[in-house]
């Protein structure tokens, strides 16, 4: 196992005919991370997940979970990771803790400790005191929890969770996102999510697929660093001026000229010491100047452009 790792995969391949939808993905994740999973529509991304949680067998590859071969116990794997597909169903008509105990019946949770553990996914998942509630009378910021809570009623070391904040409003997102990163301190999370900056908020680390191939396993900081700089440049002097004297310092890739403002995208290389000493130099009063890194969303497009 490497390192510590709660999650390995190892060379792991999906093709559905001729297609091949997961091709050679190797990563690695760990307890208390939260690792992010993202691509475009397509990238292998849920495929990958379903092979993680068991519901798809690779054609080739290593799956292990907790040290346990996923092709030589996949019961043993399955006990150790609970999963919130995108599209979760709940039964409408039964009530919270009825439903969560139903899962945790279908989880071999024994008679004796069945009610600890529904409380305690109840309480992992915000659900204090909505035991009695039918679920279809809920918000589907709530629903959302008791996807949550049911993925969590068996208390795994995984967690694998799939647009977790799909079809939420800005608040269910908040108060969702509050609940993974409070989850993600005690397991190994994998969350995949279009909203880059849930991701940026959550994730250290991110694995980044497309056309079923990884094309990067790593820190957020870092890829955001390779990116580059913006910087925005509030001049007193001729703004065309400045465009054109900062447009020849290194690490400079692109100039834009808002009115009075100059905005600089730079690669690593680029440093504020010399756009400043270039706009002085040239005679331009400099005003202000703001400075912000590099996007993961900048990171992400480069990565999956083509």
């Amino acid at each position: 196992m490497d390192g510590g790792a709660e999650v390995e995969l190892v060379g792991v391949t999906r093709r559905f005919g001729a297609r091949t939808a997961v091709d050679e993905v190797s990563l690695s994740a760990y307890p208390g991370e939260v690792l992010g999973l993202l691509g475009p529509n397509g990238a292998g991304k849920t495929t990958t997940m379903r092979m993680l949680v068991g519901n798809l067998r690779p054609h080739s590859g290593l799956i292990r979970v907790g040290g346990v071969d996923a092709a030589v116990d996949p019961v043993g794997v399955r006990r150790q990771i609970g999963y919130l597909p995108e599209t979760s169903s709940a039964y409408p008509e039964m009530t919270v803790r009825s439903f969560l105990e139903y899962c945790a019946r279908l989880r071999r949770l024994p008679r004796t400790t069945r009610g600890a553990a529904v409380s305690r996914a109840m309480r992992d998942a915000g659900l204090q005191g909505h035991g009695p509630m039918r679920i279809g009378a809920l918000s589907r910021g709530y629903r959302q929890r008791v996807g949550l809570a049911q993925a969590l009623v068996h208390d795994p070391a995984v967690l694998v969770l799939d647009e977790p904040t799909a079809g939420l409003d800005p608040r269910q997102r908040v108060e969702v996102r509050d609940l993974v990163a409070r989850i993600g301190r005690t397991r190994t999370v994998l969350l995949s999510s279009h909203l880059l900056s849930e991701v940026t908020d959550l994730c250290r680390r991110v694995a980044v697929l497309d056309n079923g191939r990884l094309v990067a396993l790593e820190e957020v900081a870092v890829l955001t660093a390779r990116v580059g700089s913006r910087l925005e440049l509030r001049v007193s002097g001729s703004a065309q001026r400045a465009a054109e004297v900062v447009a020849g310092v290194a690490g400079v890739d692109a100039v834009e000229v808002r009115g009075q403002v100059v905005v600089v995208t730079g690669t690593a290389r680029l440093t504020t010491a010399a756009v400043a000493a270039a706009v002085v130099s040239a005679g331009i009063g400099l005003e202000e100047m703001r400075t912000t890194g590099g996007s993961l969303e900048a990171a992400y497009l480069r990565l999956v452009k083509h």
